[in-house]
């Protein structure tokens, strides 16, 4: 359904929070820099983001390749974010992307990078920041021209304050018992790492034009995918969905949406679904029990097609 209101029969065009699943197109951002050389991978990244360690203090040593392999350490702003404000703050506060940086900067972590991979949605936040700073416009005019625009994506756009344009598929959340709609979420407007509104069509769209090199060049994606320790932008490949056959997963989510994308890498054999979640209290602690058991039935689906 669209919404518990109208019991709105949804569709494929339906327009949704695709909440983390946005990152891999803020990479293809980054990485149109890389290939054009106005940054490096291994570049620390107050070398282009001078603002980053007055924010983080003692973090000199990470680089732009820590950030887009989440191997940064840095500290999640979402967690403290959910915590601390309410509801209402969360659907009508906007925050910049030095507000949500200095969210993080109360957690007490000893500086990074780390050895290994942890998903922190403040990797994101520095990397849009950067893209604003070097393109010097807003992060919605540089994903539009770098990637919704040339991959078809005519559904997809950086949500603004306020009230998302419909058809939305509407989320809910329980508050004291009670069903709210969350469909609007001002905390994340902007956000490079959970901003990002479209629709399973464009979802679709997008990681067939990543895959098939119609985003960046071909060696760009190899070395995304081929990086190690650990793949580049979010994007998790895999060898184990089809004998012989590499594929990509690219997954989002939080408060009542999940997203799940999975791709071959000829685009030919593809599964993206898009799942709004029973209402419950909003938290980031555990994953309902749902999205594992989604992710399951897309992998499921798509080595029905091997």
């Amino acid at each position: 359904m669209n919404d518990l209101e109208s019991n709105k029969k949804a569709v494929p065009t339906d327009k949704t929070w695709i909440i983390g699943a946005g990152t891999p197109m803020v990479a293809v951002s980054v990485m149109k820099l890389v290939e054009v050389g106005t940054v490096r991978l291994d570049d620390p990244v107050s070398a282009h983001l001078p603002e980053f360690t007055v924010i983080f203090p003692g973090w000199e040593r990470i680089t732009v390749r820590d950030l887009l392999g989440s191997t940064s350490g840095l500290p999640d702003y979402f967690p403290p974010l959910i915590e601390s404000a309410s509801l209402d703050e969360l659907q009508t506060r906007h925050l910049t992307f030095e507000e949500r940086l200095r969210i993080a900067a109360g957690a007490d972590l000893p500086p990074g990078p780390v050895s290994y991979s942890a998903w922190s949605a403040t990797d994101w936040e520095v990397l849009g920041w950067l893209l604003e700073s070097k393109h010097n416009r807003g992060l919605g005019e540089v994903l539009a021209k770098d990637v919704f625009e040339p991959a078809g994506m005519g559904n997809t756009h950086l949500a603004a304050v306020g009230q998302p344009p419909e058809p939305m598929l509407h989320g809910y959340v329980l508050e004291d018992g009670n069903k709210r709609d969350f469909t609007r979420i001002d905390a994340v407007a902007g956000s490079a790492d959970s901003g990002v509104i479209s629709t399973v069509e464009d979802l679709s769209r997008f990681v067939a034009a990543l895959t098939t090199g119609r985003l960046i060049r071909e060696e760009t994606w190899k070395s995304m995918i081929e990086a190690e320790p650990f793949s580049l932008g979010g994007i998790r490949p895999s060898d184990d969905i089809c004998p012989g056959t590499r594929h990509v997963f690219v997954s989002g989510g939080g408060g009542p949406y999940s997203v799940q994308s999975v791709s071959s890498l000829d685009g030919h054999r593809q599964v993206t679904v898009v799942t709004v979640l029973p209402p419950r209290e909003l938290n980031v602690t555990d994953a309902p029990a749902l999205v594992p058991e989604m992710e399951d039935a897309v992998l499921q689906t798509v080595r029905s097609m091997c």
